[in-house]
């Protein structure tokens, strides 16, 4: 048997015996003092391995609490601490003070500490947020201190538990001895506490999830875990949650091997939630139509110039965006009289986290997201905004980024109207020549004679260079601004809406790359649809047990959102444009939008790729005023609602010219818009978080997983004899785990 190593930074000591690797929580006797290194371990909470492993697929939607309305006697940001009144607090739910219950019943050395308390988030960075106590989901477990610091055999002991049973339980969030533990951050959970907040020591701050503290997940409906489960298999010898071991066939069990914890796997396909209601929506301003604007870049914040253009909220004059800076602009050069909103294609350039951008008329808020982005590529994403208070438009980060925002259309009371088609396929040079680096392609893209602009969703294959696509009429120089931002291999797409010339649309690239675009409308003078844009709307998000659609989406499923029905919305709407994002994908894809009851056409309106969360706006026609989404591959998908195209009054209807047959290139022996494989991405989030106390993180890191097989597992079948020497080595592993807890308690 190897001897021990000294525990050093929280390191865990590590036994071979004969081949049998056991990681032991605490340190061996070899003379090392416990009391120094075995309980207040240097650094911070630092889960083995086998927690981790259990830990990181985990994935459990943050929903905070919701802005201060009400009155408080602490103030913001210097002062977080005191009371308040409050119409959102609301005392300890039933799910919170059961599973407290159960922690301070299996722990006998936990105290209770604080539940429900109705006061600010004690966040300084984030006070203006109640706190989650406030809401009656969280509570504080107090443990006791070892020389002033944390006591990890002690706490480790819950803050791990937690982690590796947080789907099961409902923990969407864990703040410990330094760390905080979120779980919508797939394989990405932990963060540091910064230095100048409380660090946790002496206790573990406990958050539910919306379905835990209403008593709706499993630890509720089948009961706690079962503690004689086999967690994770070295050779013969079952690791329990407790952080004993035994041999699986001396309980008359059998390994569980996939998944390797009691619970069942995920669903094939995502479900329809019966029970589930759209929020109602709310339109801004009236009925608006569409008029083209030179391209302008109204800001960078990367250049001073054009950065001092953007109203921050901390009063600065430039940099970038942060967690506590929004920026509103409202200084939009060339908008016609009377304009109600504005087309925008917005950029992030990420410093160091990813995050995302959520872009909503000033004065209002949204729960939606407009750009996701992860360090180092550029991102962008179009969308329609509403101006909200004095003509403005707030952009508002998860976590520090420059942005880049370019000015293209307008919408007022008088203009072009939509004209939608069935989504059509104009080009793919996958079945031709790529465009070369500033190179320039001419698109015919088959539009009516009285059309004098077209409404596109725009795919781009990188060649292994990362860059930006930018589409202007044929007719004019390429302008200064940019539609599509690309990585080095994943494929990324953007709606487009450009003025056209001669039928044609002209497209440059700085790098070579492949180009698909798919024509999904066009606007004419006398077009029939007119706008009704909406403050942005979160219709589904498959990730949340609450939503209309509840898992990922099955590869080759469609959903259906009834967007006609979304109260406040018109009856007749004909058309949408939303924002759809994906989500931990289980394979390269795309997403096409298009009119329920149809056939599902040859097109994408976004594309996404394995470990990337990737997102386009989308404009369709409805059926029946019906939304369809089909997935090509498993993913999560978000849909966020920013407006709907009804018959303006006094108008012809049309249909629009028919659909052109497909172009030879498109029969492909290859999955259309497939991409390639890329690198870890942050998801989409929806509000700061509350009580964590770090840096605002907002990022509503993504993905359900099944936990991963544990391959391998030497367990016998049930009832099977165990042999004595694996017996002894199970006997020999705990009797070290408890002689190291009982000197360390001395």
């Amino acid at each position: 048997m190897a001897s021990s190593l000294r525990c050093n930074n929280k390191m865990r000591t590590r036994f071979a015996l004969s081949g049998l690797c056991l990681s032991l929580l605490g340190c061996a006797a070899d003379g090392t003092d416990f009391a120094a290194e075995g309980i207040a371990i240097p650094g911070r909470w630092t889960p083995p391995a086998r927690t981790m492993t259990l830990s990181n697929p985990q994935f459990v939607p943050v929903v905070n609490a919701p802005l201060v309305t009400g009155t408080c006697t602490s103030t913001c940001p210097r002062n977080p601490w005191g009371t308040c009144r409050d119409s959102a607090c609301t005392g300890q739910l039933a799910g919170t003070l059961e599973v407290q219950r159960y922690i301070l019943g299996r722990w006998s050395f936990a105290r209770p500490g604080g539940d429900f308390s109705c006061r600010r988030n004690s966040n300084p960075n984030a006070c203006e947020y109640l706190s989650v106590h406030a809401i009656g989901r969280a509570i504080d477990v107090m443990i006791p201190l070892s020389g002033g610091s944390a006591d990890n055999t002690l706490g480790d002991q819950i803050a791990n538990w937690l982690i590796e049973n947080a789907e099961y339980v409902g923990i969407q969030r864990v703040i410990w001895d330094g760390r905080y533990w979120s779980g919508n951050r797939v394989n990405d959970h932990f963060r540091d506490i910064e230095s100048n907040a409380s660090q946790h020591i002496d206790h573990i701050h406990v958050e539910l999830s919306v379905d835990a503290a209403a008593r709706r997940t499993r630890f509720f409906t089948m009961g706690a875990p079962p503690m004689t489960c086999p967690i994770v298999c070295y050779g013969h010898a079952a690791v329990r949650a407790d952080c004993t071991f035994t041999d699986c066939a001396a309980l008359g069990q059998v390994c569980v091997p996939d998944p390797p914890r009691c619970a069942p796997t995920e669903a094939p396909a995502s479900v329809r939630n019966a029970s589930a209601t759209i929020p109602a929506a709310t339109p801004i301003g009236g009925l608006s139509r569409y008029q083209p604007v030179a391209p302008t870049r109204i800001f960078d914040t990367r250049m001073p110039a054009t950065s001092a253009q953007l109203q921050r909220s901390d009063g600065a004059t430039s940099g970038p965006l942060t967690a506590m800076r929004t920026g509103t602009f409202s200084a939009f050069p060339g908008l016609p009289a009377g304009a109600t909103g504005v087309w925008l294609n917005v950029a992030a350039v990420p410093q160091t986290q990813p995050g995302f951008i959520s872009v909503y008329p000033a004065g209002s808020s949204t729960n939606s997201s407009t750009v996701n982005y992860a360090p180092p590529p550029a991102r962008s994403n179009a969308t329609a905004i509403a101006l909200g208070a004095a003509n403005g438009v707030t952009f508002r980060a998860s976590s520090t980024t420059d942005v880049i925002t370019d000015l293209t259309g307008a919408f007022a009371p008088m203009g072009m109207g939509l004209r939608t088609v069935t989504p059509t396929r104009v080009i793919d040079t996958r079945g031709g020549s790529p465009i070369a680096a500033a190179g320039r392609l001419t698109v015919n893209v088959r539009a009516p004679a009285d059309a004098r602009a077209v409404v596109a969703s725009v795919a781009v294959l990188p060649r292994g260079v990362p860059g930006f696509v930018t589409a202007f009429p044929c007719s004019g120089a390429a302008p200064p601004t940019s539609n599509i931002n690309h990585d080095a291999t994943n494929v990324v797409a953007n709606t487009i809406i450009s003025p056209i010339s001669d039928g044609n649309l002209c497209f440059i690239s700085n790098a070579e790359v492949d180009l698909i675009v798919d024509i999904t409308g066009y606007l004419v003078n006398n077009g029939e649809l007119s706008l009704q844009l909406v403050s942005p709307l979160r219709m589904l998000d498959t990730r949340d047990m609450t939503s209309l659609y509840r898992g990922r989406a099955g590869a080759g499923q469609i959903l259906e959102i009834p967007i006609a029905t979304i109260p406040r919305l018109p009856a007749d709407a004909r058309a949408a444009l939303v924002n759809i994002t994906s989500v931990d994908a289980a394979a390269n894809g795309f997403v096409t939008a298009f009119p329920c009851g149809n056939p599902t056409p040859n097109s994408s309106s976004m594309n996404y790729s394995v470990g990337v969360v990737g997102g386009s706006a989308a404009v369709s026609s409805l059926g029946g005023g019906r939304l369809c989404l089909y997935a090509h591959t498993r993913t999560h998908l978000i849909v966020d609602l920013l407006g709907v195209w009804v018959p303006t009054p006094g108008s012809t209807p049309t249909d629009g010219p028919p659909t052109p047959p497909d172009t030879p290139e498109e029969m492909l022996p290859v999955d259309p818009d497939a991409g390639t494989d890329g690198g870890a991405a942050p998801a989409d989030a929806s509000a700061p978080p509350a009580d964590a106390s770090a840096m605002i993180d907002a990022a509503r890191d993504a993905g359900s997983a099944t936990p991963p097989a544990v391959t391998g597992c030497g367990c016998r079948a049930a009832g099977a004899p165990a042999s004595q020497r694996t017996l002894a080595l199970a006997a020999l592993a705990l009797a070290i785990v408890t002689t190291a807890r009982r000197r360390a308690k001395r």
